[in-house]
């Protein structure tokens, strides 16, 4: 399914990332801001968040159709293109110069398509070389799963400093040394049956640490901040237009019935901002190219992000589920009453004169 709508989810990705970097910085331009401050504003609303995007289709029961196939791509392609990003933030702390700019653009890019293509074509061949396949392994499938996870976790310490060195984001490295066992399904059982629910509470306390205790709350009473805030919401237009891209996977008019759904369903999926957003912001702050002020204003726009596309995901979900039980209800009558009709009328001409 992913080959099917992967072209659709790498378009909708690229210009869902392009548009509202476009626009967040024009909103900051206007607002007074240097174009440095602009242009990292912009770059703050780019990601989108794929742990929300899995929840709610799961949810939904939306994760394995056609549409929920294309957001997932979609968001993952838009994480890709935020690691780049990230890069390129790096390059423009302290005195911008060309080759300071181009050198880590130029890195995140090949290590995205010549490290993402080891990792996918050659990483499970190469494990199978040197390891499975080997006379002590290859009657002994159940340990598998646990070289695996060994050896990802010393990829991620190779990978780690190697992307960071070559003016890379490290966390393009973390990414690839996941990638590189992404169609391993024994360690996908190994992961969740040892470590989902662990993980999942360390990830918790890990944000509330790292990202959650660095939500200026007291700032959000600043008006300045406020009003700044909410026109900084206007870059996530830039996310929501990209959902009329999605294409028309029913038997219907396009931007009508179920392909209208769809196209929501798209909108207000990538609409929702994440962790990524907030781990940018934070670099942007700390590192100097936006004022405290700016990073409340950004921040507020994100929680804003994240918060209101999911209930209106939700009611359109509710409403369309709804329309098609009645629909489905009215065609039930409409055949009953036909059946009904029909056999008075047989029993009418068969009964005697």
């Amino acid at each position: 399914m992913l080959k099917i709508v992967g072209t659709s989810g790498v378009t909708i990705a690229a210009v869902g990332s392009v548009l509202p970097i476009g626009i967040g910085a024009g909103l900051a331009f206007a607002m007074g801001y240097d174009a440095r401050s602009a242009v990292t504003a912009g770059m703050c609303f780019c990601p989108t968040s794929l742990g929300i995007a899995l929840s709610t289709l799961s949810d939904g029961k939306m994760l394995n159709t056609p549409i929920g196939q294309l957001i997932v791509s979609a968001a993952v392609v838009d994480d890709i293109i935020a690691l780049v990003i990230l890069s390129i933030l790096e390059s423009m702390v302290g005195e911008i110069t060309a080759k300071g700019v181009v050198t880590p653009i130029v890195s995140a890019l090949l290590w995205v398509a010549l490290g993402g293509t080891a990792a996918i074509l050659l990483a499970p061949k190469a494990m199978r070389v040197l390891f499975f396949d080997t006379r002590c392994l290859k009657d002994k499938p159940e340990k598998h799963s646990g070289i695996e996870m060994f050896v990802m976790f010393v990829g991620l310490i190779a990978l780690l400093p190697a992307t960071n060195y070559s003016k890379a984001s490290y966390l393009l490295g973390a990414f690839l040394a996941g990638l590189s066992f992404c169609t391993s399904h024994g360690l996908h059982q190994l992961w969740i049956t040892r470590f989902a629910t662990v993980l999942q509470w360390l990830l918790r306390i890990f944000f509330a640490a790292s990202i959650g205790f660095q939500v200026p709350v007291r700032a959000f009473g600043n008006p300045t901040v406020i009003w700044q805030g909410l026109v900084f919401t206007g870059a996530l237009l830039g996310k929501f237009g990209v959902g009329f891209m999605a294409p028309n996977f029913h038997q219907t008019d396009r931007f009508k019935g179920m392909h209208l759904r769809d196209c929501l369903i798209v909108s207000f999926s990538m609409s929702a901002e994440g962790e990524f957003a907030f781990v940018i912001a934070v670099f942007a702050v700390d590192a100097g190219l936006i004022s405290e002020q700016m990073y409340a204003s950004i921040i507020l726009a994100i929680l804003l992000s994240t918060i209101v596309p999911l209930p209106s995901w939700r009611r359109i979900c509710r409403s369309y589920r709804q329309a098609c039980r009645t629909s489905f209800l009215n065609r039930l009558l409409s055949s009953a009453a036909f059946l009904l009709l029909w056999g008075l009328t047989s029993l009418k001409m068969m009964a005697p004169s």
